[in-house]
């Protein structure tokens, strides 16, 4: 885990919107987080080996709804060992019905290019309740056509957030399946779940989750797959 190299990536990404916000001033807002998590899992499946991860990131949103952001995480996976996602969007209203639509790109400094890969995103939502697709043409590690379905609400009970996320995972083929996560079975899909609650505490947002896939744990080394239990802070600004 490299925690300098993700640390320099975010402060020149901070650097940037800095200087965009005071060229742009009024129309431009700024915004970032930054993250602990006992375990970084994306789409069900454990990017850090089952281990702890560091995370940041950054928007800048215009006025009339368009955003650049800037995502970045350790990982386990490659040499760099370090994710810096990028994101392109515009998101808007049309009477109580939110949308979002965007292009985004995945990419890992320092490992094969190869393993970078970008995707098209759409969704909409309204009274707590999300559904969005995600595309990708070639998908992680030039495993061809990707498809990510999901469906997900939230809702605030006394003070603490509930949510609870759903979402299919289509690729072209097994084989494909199998070289981009490493998996050994014959399906060429899979289910990822979250089930999670929140709560603001001093500042920070505390979260706790049980996140996983209906991947049989045989066809997922390492465990990767297995549903698990992770604890999160974050903290906005």
């Amino acid at each position: 885990m490299k925690l300098s190299s993700l640390a320099k990536a975010l402060l020149a990404s901070s650097m940037l919107f800095t200087a965009a916000h005071a060229t742009a001033a009024e129309p431009i807002t700024v915004t970032g987080s930054a993250a602990f998590t006992t375990d970084y899992l994306f789409r069900g499946i454990s990017q850090t080996g089952n281990n702890a991860a560091v995370q940041a990131g950054m928007t800048a949103t215009h006025e009339s709804g368009a955003y650049f952001s800037v995502w970045g995480s350790n990982i386990s996976f490659t040499e760099g060992g370090l994710e810096m996602d990028a994101l392109l969007g515009f998101s808007g209203k049309a009477g109580e019905v939110a949308y979002d639509v965007g292009v985004m790109h995945y990419g890992y400094p320092s490992a094969d290019a190869a393993l970078g890969y970008d995707e098209i995103y759409a969704s909409v939502s309204t009274m707590g309740a999300k559904v969005g697709l995600n595309y990708s043409n070639d998908y992680f590690a030039k495993s061809d056509k990707f498809m990510y379905l999901y469906a997900s609400y939230g809702t605030e009970v006394a003070g603490v957030g509930l949510s609870a996320s759903l979402g299919m995972n289509k690729f072209d083929s097994a084989a494909m399946m199998s070289n981009a996560l490493g998996t050994t079975g014959t399906d060429d899909s899979y289910m990822d779940y979250k089930l999670a609650a929140s709560k603001a505490i001093g500042g920070m947002t505390i979260e706790g989750a049980y996140i996983g896939s209906d991947i049989d744990d045989t066809e997922c080394g390492g465990g990767l797959c297995e549903g698990r239990f992770v604890l999160t802070a974050s903290k906005s600004f």
